[in-house]
């Protein structure tokens, strides 16, 4: 899980909880934000599972707080405010930039509190003279096609 009830109580305070009190009952309205943060780690990792390995090593604080946003809209199924529905807006775009390789997570790996590198290890960024890289746009039988200099 990204974000949990009391990430969203320390978040947004007293709107999530006049949100719960909509409920009958305690045990629906505590259900209910479950639900809201299961959906919202479930749409953030559609976003993300093909770009990191999932489940994540250890949660970055600008995925909790776009979790906690995802969440409150999910909460607010009737008729989210205009902040609401902005910064779920927001998070998706983010998010949406992250799954297009044009943004980063920052996920830090837990033992050394080092940033954990998303690109491929097995592709180096350069290559000595003389080899042949395969990872390019063009395959060995097309490039060697081209005329040399």
């Amino acid at each position: 899980m990204y974000a949990t009830e009391e990430d969203l109580v320390a978040r947004f305070g007293a709107s999530i909880e006049n949100l719960k009190l909509m409920y009958e009952d305690a045990a629906k309205g505590t259900q209910a934000i479950n639900d809201a943060i299961q959906d919202a780690m479930e749409e953030i990792n559609g976003h993300i599972g093909g770009r990191y390995p999932l489940p994540l090593p250890n949660v970055p604080s600008n995925l909790k707080r776009m979790a906690c946003d995802i969440a409150r809209y999910r909460l607010h199924f009737e008729q989210p405010t205009e902040e609401v529905r902005k910064r779920y807006e927001d998070a998706i775009a983010f998010l949406k930039r992250v799954a297009d390789n044009k943004a980063h997570l920052q996920i830090q790996e837990a033992a050394t509190n080092e940033i954990v590198d998303d690109k491929p290890k097995n592709k180096p960024e350069t290559l000595p003279i003389g080899t042949s890289y395969t990872g390019g746009v063009f395959g060995d039988s097309t490039l060697n096609k081209m005329p040399t200099m």
